[in-house]
């Protein structure tokens, strides 16, 4: 949350007689040339070292900087999520299965088995959530990977998708034609 997700270095931008000068981008915002994969955040207003996104939970740009801990943090919610998810699932099978007995009427009722019987409702619908979450997690953790293992940033991701479909005869010029 704290850590720097990367800015532009002071000096870069144009040299004398660089020939591919015309080729790079600027900033309007930060009056500053731009790299590539460097993109303006209006959350924090600057321009971060390879964007990936803003992070509403943890408040901060996820960029060159700190890309590693975004990833760690996403590897610590994904196990936890599970290990509590599969430390309560043997209390909600027992669970079940006495809220069972006591609807078939194998148990006996008492003047405060109301409240047990809702401490038991909770704790299942309670597993049902973390396992819940525990899925969005994980496909949220596995496209970060697959974004990572790709050398991808979640904005060149959609940037991709945004692009029409080219077939053959689209990228060639008229010569395919005649």
């Amino acid at each position: 949350m704290f850590t720097d997700p990367g800015q532009i270095p002071i000096y870069w931008g144009f040299r004398v007689g660089d020939p591919e000068g015309w080729r790079r981008r600027y900033c309007l915002m930060c009056n500053l040339f731009k790299p590539e994969r460097c993109h303006h955040c209006s959350s924090c207003e600057k321009c971060i070292l390879n964007m990936d996104h803003h992070c509403p939970w943890v408040n901060n740009c996820i960029g060159f900087n700190n890309r590693k801990y975004f990833l760690l943090l996403l590897t610590y919610v994904f196990m936890m999520s599970y290990f509590y998810w599969l430390s309560i699932a043997c209390d909600t099978y027992f669970d079940l299965n006495w809220l069972i007995d006591y609807f078939k009427g194998f148990r006996s009722a008492s003047h405060f088995e109301w409240w047990n019987v809702i401490w038991r409702i909770l704790g299942i619908l309670l597993f049902l959530l973390i396992f819940g979450l525990s899925l969005v997690i994980t496909k949220f953790s596995s496209f970060h990977f697959w974004l990572l293992f790709e050398n991808k940033t979640t904005i060149e991701n959609l940037e991709k998708k945004k692009m029409p479909f080219h077939s053959e005869w689209d990228l060639g010029s008229a010569k395919n034609f005649y």
